[in-house]
């Protein structure tokens, strides 16, 4: 897609490319002359957030989340945006919804007569997208522990599994988020404004409340993996128990039948009328007795 001019106004110029591979880009970054390094990390594919300062002007990676809840998988988007004197720089790979929504307020009357502001907007939005995914999450979660309870599946650990990378991911996002806006708070760079301060703390507000929610989060999910795990313990253990109940009745029948199924023809009571009778009985007495005495013992 071509280049767009989203704001065009005496204190502020924003433009906008969905194709970092635009050449337009290379004219624009000699024009406003882009360092060459950050028009790299605007290639490239994976990339965490930052902020640079390179004096003149600065620059930033911001990471979207997309959650794809037919696998449960979240996907992390990237915008490169260049903030300096007066203009806004910002390069996406394809369609923003971040983009698409303050291009939205654009165009609805909300007024970005600054830099600071525009940049304030772009990150506001992007951090806003942590705490409804962090809700999501938490309803994934409490349906698995339902399951757990209801029955022992390796799936549900699979799944368990799943949501603790979501999770782990989403920590390290907030947390590079949340350094961006220490070192724009901390350094106070020539192009964000005092009054935009507060703004800008109150998004890191934001980004430690969603943190605290994840690490909860993922203690629950650590908990749900070893509740699962002990489950499927339990289960296994009952299986032995039964299987071993079993053995421990048969096995003393086994004794009785292979005594006396050995090939001697003087063998006791093979030929009297109630011998085997009598066999049975001593068979039925003792499967009864070690019945009553595993159950007094309660195994």
């Amino acid at each position: 897609m071509p280049e767009e001019i989203i704001i065009d106004s005496d204190t502020l110029r924003w433009h906008h490319f969905a194709d970092p591979d635009d050449p337009e880009l290379t004219v624009l970054a000699a024009q406003y002359k882009l360092h060459e390094l950050a028009i790299e990390d605007c290639l490239s594919v994976s990339q965490r957030p930052k902020m640079d300062d390179y004096g003149h002007f600065l620059f930033f990676i911001f990471n979207t989340l997309h959650w794809r809840e037919k696998d449960e998988s979240l996907i992390l988007g990237k915008i490169g945006v260049f903030a300096g004197d007066r203009f806004v720089v910002t390069i996406t790979d394809g369609e923003s919804r971040t983009v698409d929504f303050v291009r939205a307020k654009c165009r609805s009357g909300t007024a970005y007569e600054t830099p600071d502001r525009l940049v304030h907007a772009l990150l506001d939005t992007v951090c806003d997208q942590f705490q409804p995914l962090v809700d999501l999450i938490a309803e994934d979660i409490a349906e698995v522990e339902s399951a757990i309870y209801e029955r022992v599946e390796p799936a549900l650990t699979k799944r368990a599994y799943g949501v603790k990378r979501v999770l782990m991911t989403l920590r390290r996002t907030a947390a590079a988020h949340r350094e961006i806006i220490n070192q724009l708070l901390r350094r106070q760079p020539p192009f964000v404004g005092p009054n935009v301060t507060l703004y800008f703390r109150d998004i890191y507000d934001h980004l430690l409340l969603a943190l605290e929610l994840i690490e909860s989060n993922r203690d629950l999910v650590l908990g749900i993996m070893d509740l699962n795990l002990s489950a499927t313990a339990y289960k296994t253990n009952e299986i032995v128990k039964v299987l071993t109940m079993y053995a421990t009745l048969l096995l003393p029948l086994n004794l009785i039948t292979g005594f006396f199924g050995m090939n001697f023809p003087q063998m006791p009571l093979l030929r009297e009328r109630f011998g085997l009778p009598l066999v049975c009985l001593v068979m039925l007495i003792t499967t009864i007795m070690i019945s009553r005495y595993l159950r007094t013992r309660e195994w």
